[in-house]
């Protein structure tokens, strides 16, 4: 293994390590017996399949845990959920291998300790888009469903008395929506922009006693994209946060978008591949948007929203193609 040097990122701490050839290899289902060292880093890296992964520590002392993918990036990170101020990381995994690191909270944390790695299968429910889905949530334990839908608007949400969470991810598994309390009393709301395909949504309470009956509802809603051309403003009123969407084909260059209006308004910019090339919030005049980026020549969607709910009222839409 190459050496690799930098800095590890421990909640309020800040470690820099070293490392070659100290790796220690976990096989799923095994564990590993160490010293801890207060804030010194060990790394473990375990290769898994697709499903869960759950690593841990046991011991007397307040352990610190981090896991990363192949790439280095984090994508979990606990402090005290195990036992005592022992760290538990549960997080749903790609098949890969995948490190994790463990430290001490303070300097102090000096002793024996057993970190323990295992897997656990995934169920995700297969649901119908439009059809009601009863369900029983068990307070923070995540609940996923897949459901396929045509390009449009997918629109998800929780009816319970409870505390919901909602997040929905792509195909490629990744996050590309969350919500806390947008639905009604304290459920989760989610609307998003999707091109047609596969997307799982997952629902958990928000504390570890909402525990009880919900009802999971998905539907999807027609997108309005209506077709402009660069160099001819373009008017329309405002509703709020509500998007409005545009299609503009320009050729390369730079492509200069701006709102003029009296209220605050956010702009985005996607490629026709539905990648975000471009946004902003305040760079024009007042709380205008202004975007102002370098294109290759294709068909660009604007989407033009206020940045609070009460900013309703007439705007002009520019766009430049220079």
């Amino acid at each position: 293994m190459k050496r690799i040097s930098g800095l590890f990122f421990f909640g309020l701490l800040t470690v820099s390590f070293t490392f070659a050839q100290q790796m220690t290899t976990l096989q799923p289902g095994g564990s590993h017996n160490a010293i801890l060292q207060g804030t010194a880093v060990h790394l473990y890296s375990v290769t898994v399949p697709a499903g869960r992964l759950i690593a841990y520590t046991e011991s007397n002392l307040d352990t610190v845990m981090r896991v990363y993918n192949a790439d280095w990036d984090e994508i979990a990170y606990d402090d005290d959920s195990g036992t005592d101020n022992n760290a538990r990381v549960s997080v749903r995994v790609s098949a890969g291998t995948y490190t994790i690191g463990v430290a001490g909270y303070g300097s102090g944390h000096v002793g024996p300790y057993t970190v323990f790695a295992l897997t656990e299968p995934v169920v995700i429910t297969n649901i119908t888009l439009g059809r009601a889905h009863n369900a029983v949530l068990q307070g923070t334990s995540e609940q996923l469903y897949n459901v396929t839908v045509p390009a449009g608007r997918l629109v998800a949400y929780t009816e319970s008395s409870l505390d919901t969470i909602m997040r929905i991810y792509n195909a490629q598994g990744e996050e590309i929506a969350y919500d806390d309390d947008s639905g009604t009393d304290n459920n989760a709301r989610v609307s998003v922009r999707v091109p047609a395909g596969t997307y799982t949504i997952e629902v958990r309470g928000y504390w570890s006693d909402d525990v009880g009956p919900y009802t999971l509802h998905t539907a999807t809603e027609a997108v309005v994209i209506t077709n402009i051309t660069s160099g001819r403003p373009h008017d329309s009123i405002l509703q709020g946060t509500a998007e409005h969407l545009y299609n503009v084909t320009v050729r390369a260059g730079r492509l200069v978008a701006y709102t003029e209006s009296n209220l605050d308004t956010i702009m985005h910019v996607y490629n026709a591949q539905g990648d975000l090339v471009g946004m902003d919030d305040d760079s024009g005049d007042g709380l205008n948007a202004r975007v102002d980026i370098s294109v290759s020549a294709g068909t660009y969607t604007i989407e033009v929203r206020g940045y609070w709910s009460d900013d309703v009222g007439p705007y002009t839409l520019h766009i430049l193609n220079q």
